[in-house]
């Protein structure tokens, strides 16, 4: 419009004299007063940025875009019949909203776009921070606190100017919610120049409308004749039209500004502390057909500090106008009435009057423009540099945490753990509880409250952030995991904490070395179902600062990330890991070796591929295609494990074999299972994700739970296969364990497996005969782990490989396997077809050695044969159990363990028919010193305290021969040192009394057997050492302070018992333990005294006597000890009482 304007001008001194007539007539009697009708862009931008009477009148003096005005109030504040009348009677509030107002509400906000502002419909996100200086009251520090407006007012860090806002209005949402919705343009988006200058533009805008109206006067008044119209004067009704035409329309125009003006309500606030104001917007925001990037601005004080010497000016939609008719068509009325006159007053004027109009029009026009030129420059975006990479995963709130708290860098580091304790970097500062990153992660805590559908009014969440819907999981797996936990009745507490180590660098010192601190996360039980609860936004915080610190450090954790098996670079190199993730992880993805370089264990438990390193073999790996976020999080769940299995002792549930897709079989356990339902219904990974964080933290605690071929389910599992005659699949299962496990795991899985075999050659069926020579000779040519990694065509490092006392230990093994197949083709009809097939793996009669002693090196073998390569046993054979006895030596001696493991599973084989062959192999085991065959004896789940036909258990008999050590391993191994109810008089304790074996005793009482446990008749061990004059054994169980005063079902004392028994020295020692003297037996109400009168001891009546026995006590007779010594004819003793009697009448007399 103003290039119009300045072309049309610009011609006028080219024209010629004689055409001037013309000229004007076209120019300036038709055209230029209709060009105030016109300039739509420029009215709709000031009238939309007006916000005061000033604005108004400045825009109501020689005004441009008339009609704009109209339709403009018509939109804003008509009825549908008027905005009927110009085509808007659809038309939504929003729309002229958006137009024609500065103020933002549930339909209207505004968004950054580049460098310019714009106004959009709906609710976009975007969020409006300000940051204030707050001052402690107590001690006067001072901190720095962030929220909305809202908030700032509130605790009067904001005040608002004379805008009459309630506390309210403040406190509530509901009241006045657009407060929470950004006003971009008004406080951003202009610079809004000094008052100073609307004034000086307002008195120009007057200077030249009175001027141009001065001017028209000269023309018809005092110089009629130079300014004539058509050769003619002036008509005479030009003027007044003229000067009533530009009265209304300025009347007309100022009222519609005024009206538009008031149609929304501006509030002024002004900070009382130090502040800055942040905008905060997304990126990749899709708003109708428009993409608005990431964009951060602030309004600052100079030198990018805090000030009080700002002001924010909030505009809200108000409806004052919207009932008041009469004023809204006095408006239209005076402004289409003031243009019609002015115009044909114009048209009556000389021509020179219509181009100082039109120059006053085009003037005003640039003043205004130029009142509203000081925009936001194009380089107010903040983030413009990481804009792309902060809108990846739309990491705004994480960007601008960094930003307030100047950090380069934050990174959660693995949990450590014993093997990498002790190595941390010596350069690293460490702080027990670092400031500056609890500051950090609270700041983001509160940007995520700041975010949050609802909290605020108008403010719209931005929760479909990757990271927010990763941390919500996180959360919800780890309060899931806690009440599961709970359940199981593990005590937590009432809370439960678990502690992050966190490194991190400050942006203004990066020469010095990066900063590590604890950082502690909380969960506390709420409601009354007493459910754990984790601070969400607090994971949010932590998990969003990290992925991003990682996404600046490094492009490459945009690819395909990789999860290291295992805890540690350490573990993860291992063998051992190797197996047990194709025993307890795998499920179908395949885990590899690479370089350690690909991840550094120290920091983090996944990385990145790295083609530098592509033929290293270092650690083991899994390929997942989870996001960073993902991976983050899940090492913050294992960091939670980690903290949460020090409550266990053992992880309980069952643990079994499944078969999953392709007859593929896994090992599970019940409540590794419902960890794993946890972590995954709530979406924070695959199952293999859930076992590759759980089960190298279970490992690393101790609480994986053994499984090995012998375990009960997998011998159910396999006995149900042999049931069906399908020995195939039974071998198959136990292969695959034994090619999993290690260790004792491993022995026990391939001793299994050797088993099985010989059962199978022992089979009627040929199907079984075939799979048990197969798997012989399988077994005598490899090593099951050699096949395992053969079948994942795994060239194993070299760290890997067994030792040499390990491949003696197979080599002696297959040896005994092979031992045992020769001996049954011999001894049972019909298998005799194998010898050939063992023949060519050198197997012989003779191919174990024995040792050098004859009667072991006869006997022991022979009993071996018998138990293991028949099928049938003759119980009535004639056997001696020292046989067995020799024969486990023997293998003991020589070290074959499978065939001890062999014998042992065919005597709890047997044992199902013969209890006593149970208790028998327990005996055997212990007589031995064998502690490992009573464990295998355990696992097998037979009773260590199972009793013989003679109702005697092995801790029984071997406490009965005195054996020490065998009853130790007995002991150690769960056997009940009180023995069994059903035979109170074998008691091992009481037994070891009755012998005098104190050390026995000793070893009993200390595994807990009961000091005063009884036999039938109610004795004690103190009684059936007493009974027995077992001094030694006597003297100790009064040292572990037995009960001295018992009696049993006959009613006596100990010392009842040692002085009928006429044990002196018992008798003493019993004395001196405390035992009352004048006790009375409860079947005769005799003494000790009386009791040795009665049976003539001397000796015990002297010392009796000595120790002020009470000679005047009589038994239920009525008998004194002396009227038994008469009745005795004992003459010594009568005489021995009589004189102490009379001695007792003296000293009374």
């Amino acid at each position: 419009m103003h290039l119009t304007i300045l072309c049309l001008l610009s011609l006028a001194p080219c024209v010629l004299a004689d055409g001037w007539e013309d000229f004007t007539n076209n120019l300036a009697t038709d055209l230029a007063p209709l060009i105030t009708l016109f300039g739509e862009r420029l009215t709709k931008q000031f009238l939309s940025e007006s916000i005061s009477l000033l604005d108004n009148i400045i825009f109501a003096l020689s005004p441009l875009g008339v009609l704009t005005a109209i339709v403009s109030v018509i939109r804003v504040c008509g009825g549908s019949s008027l905005r009927a009348f110009i085509g808007r009677a659809q038309e939504g509030p929003a729309e002229a909203e958006s137009e024609l107002l500065p103020c933002v509400s549930e339909s209207t906000a505004e968004l950054f776009n580049e460098g310019g502002i714009s106004r959009v419909f709906g609710r976009p996100r975007i969020v409006e921070i300000i940051m204030w200086e707050n001052e402690n009251a107590e001690n006067g520090e001072k901190s720095i606190e962030i929220g909305t407006l809202r908030d700032a007012l509130k605790i009067g860090a904001w005040s608002a100017q004379g805008s009459g806002l309630s506390n309210e209005d403040l406190s509530d949402p509901t009241h006045l919610p657009e407060l929470d919705v950004p006003n971009l343009s008004l406080n951003k988006g202009i610079k809004r120049r000094d008052q100073f200058w609307f004034y000086c533009a307002a008195a120009v805008g007057a200077a030249l409308q009175i001027g141009v109206t001065i001017y028209a006067a000269v023309t018809v008044f005092i110089f009629p004749g130079s300014f004539e119209k058509d050769g003619k004067a002036v008509p005479s009704y030009a003027f007044p039209f003229y000067m009533i035409g530009t009265v209304f329309l300025f009347m007309g125009m100022l009222c519609c500004a005024i009206i538009i003006e008031r149609s929304s309500e501006e509030y002024h606030f002004k900070p009382n502390r130090p502040s800055k104001i942040f905008w905060l917007q997304p990126g990749k925001q899709n708003v109708g057909d428009q993409v608005f990037n990431a964009f951060m601005a602030v309004k600052e004080g100079p030198k990018f500090t805090m000030t009080t010497k700002m002001e924010y000016i909030k505009s809200v939609r108000v409806g004052k106008y919207d009932d008041r008719h009469l004023e809204i068509y006095m408006t239209l009325l005076s402004t289409m009435l003031g243009f019609i006159f002015q115009f044909i007053g114009l048209r009556g004027l000389h021509a020179s009057v219509i181009l100082a109009q039109l120059g006053s029009t085009f003037i005003m026009s640039v003043l205004r423009t130029c009142l509203r030129t000081e925009r936001m420059p194009q380089d107010e975006n903040k983030m413009r540099s990481e804009r792309e990479l902060t809108s990846h995963k739309q990491q705004e709130l994480d960007w601008f945490a960094f930003h307030l708290k100047n950090i380069e860098s934050f990174e959660v580091l693995a949990p450590s753990f014993p093997e990498t304790s002790s190595t941390e970097s010596s350069s690293e500062v460490i702080q027990a509880h670092g400031p500056l990153v609890s500051q950090l992660i609270q700041t983001r805590t509160r940007l995520v409250e700041l975010t949050t559908s609802s909290s605020h009014g108008l403010m719209v969440g931005w929760d479909n952030m990757p990271i927010r819907e990763v941390a919500q999981n996180l959360a919800l797996v780890i309060e899931s995991t806690m009440d599961l936990m709970s359940s199981w009745g593990v005590e937590f507490g009432e809370s439960f904490e678990f502690r992050l180590t966190i490194e991190y660098q400050p942006s203004l010192v990066d020469c010095n070395p990066p900063i590590r601190s604890d950082y502690s996360i909380f969960l506390q039980r709420c409601g009354d179902a007493l459910r754990w609860s984790v601070e969400k936004n607090e994971l949010e915080a932590v998990l969003g600062l990290w992925v991003w610190s990682l996404y600046k450090s490094e492009e490459g954790w945009r690819q395909p990330l990789n999860r290291m098996v295992g805890l540690t670079e350490v573990e993860a190199s291992k063998k051992e890991t190797y197996l047990l993730f194709h025993k307890w992880i795998s499920r179908q993805t395949e885990a590899r070796l690479v370089s350690a370089k690909v991840i550094d264990s120290s920091r983090r438990l996944f990385g990145f591929d790295l083609d530098d390193y592509a033929y290293d073999k270092d650690i083991l790996i899994m390929r997942t295609e989870n996001q960073i976020e993902l991976m983050a999080a899940q090492d913050l769940y294992m960091n939670f494990l980690q903290y949460a299995f020090n409550h266990f002792y053992e992880l309980g549930g069952e643990t079994g074999i499944s078969t999953g897709l392709s007859n593929s079989i896994r090992v599970h356990n019940s409540r590794i299972d419902e960890l794993m339902h946890c972590f995954e219904s709530r979406a924070l990974g695959s199952r293999e994700d859930a076992l590759l964080c759980i089960v190298p933290v279970l490992r690393q605690h101790n609480l994986l739970p053994e499984f090995s071929a012998d375990c009960t389910n997998v011998r159910k599992q396999v006995e149900k296969l042999i049931l069906r005659n399908d020995w195939k699949s039974a071998f198959d299962l136990v292969r695959w364990i034994c090619q999993r496990t290690e260790g004792l795991e491993f022995e026990r899985s391939v001793y299994e497996l050797g088993y099985i075999c010989r059962r199978a050659l022992l089979d009627t069926s040929k199907v079984a005969q075939e799979e048990g020579l197969e798997n012989i000779c399988r077994i005598l040519d490899s090593n099951v782990e050699e096949d395992f990694f053969e079948a994942q065509r795994l060239t194993p490092p070299a760290r890997w490989s067994r030792l040499a006392n390990h491949q003696q230990w197979w080599v002696i093994f297959a040896k005994q396997v092979g031992w045992i197949a020769w001996h049954v083709s011999i001894n049972v009809k019909g298998v005799k077809g194998i010898q050939p097939a063992l023949r060519r793996r050198g197997v012989r009669e003779t191919i174990l050695s024995y040792p050098d002693i004859a009667e072991v090196a006869e006997v022991g073998p022979r009993v071996i044969q018998y138990w293991l390569t028949l099928n049938h046993v003759d119980f009535e054979r004639e056997y001696s159990a020292d046989e067995d006895e020799i024969g486990y030596k023997w293998a003991l001696a020589a070290e074959y363990y499978g065939l001890i493991y062999f014998t042992l599973v065919r005597w709890v084989e047997l044992g199902a028919d013969c209890a006593s062959l149970i208790q028998h192999a327990y005996c055997v085991a212990a007589k031995n010193r064998c502690d490992w065959g009573v464990k295998v004896l355990l696992r097998y789940g037979t009773n260590i305290n199972i009793l013989n036909e003679r109702n005697i258990s092995a801790l029984m008999k071997v406490v009965a021969t005195g054996d020490l050590e065998a009853a130790r391993t007995l002991l150690n191994n769960g056997a009940n040192p009180d023995g069994d109810e059903q035979v109170p008089d074998s008691r091992p304790l009481l037994l070891a009394a009755h012998e005098g074996m104190t050390e026995m005793v000793r070893l009993l009482l200390d595994r807990g057997a009961d000091l005063e446990i009884e036999d039938s008749i109610g004795g004690t061990a103190l009684h059936w050492a007493s009974a027995r004059n077992q001094l030694e054994t006597v003297k100790f169980l009064l040292s572990r302070r037995a009960e001295i005063e018992k009696t049993g079902l006959e009613q006596v004392t100990p010392l009842h018992s040692a002085v009928s028994a006429g044990y002196l020295r018992m008798t003493q020692l019993l004395l001196d333990g405390n035992a009352d003297i004048n006790a009375r037996d409860g079947n005769f109400g005799r003494t000790a005294l009386i009791l040795a009168a009665k049976d003539s001891y001397v000796d015990i009546l002297h010392e009796l006597l000595a120790r002020g026995a009470d000679t005047r006590l009589r038994d239920r007779e009525g008998l004194t000890a002396l009227d038994w010594a008469r009745r005795g004819h004992c003459d010594a003793i009568v005489a021995i009482l009589e004189g102490y009697n009379g001695e007792e009448k003296l000293e009374q007399t």
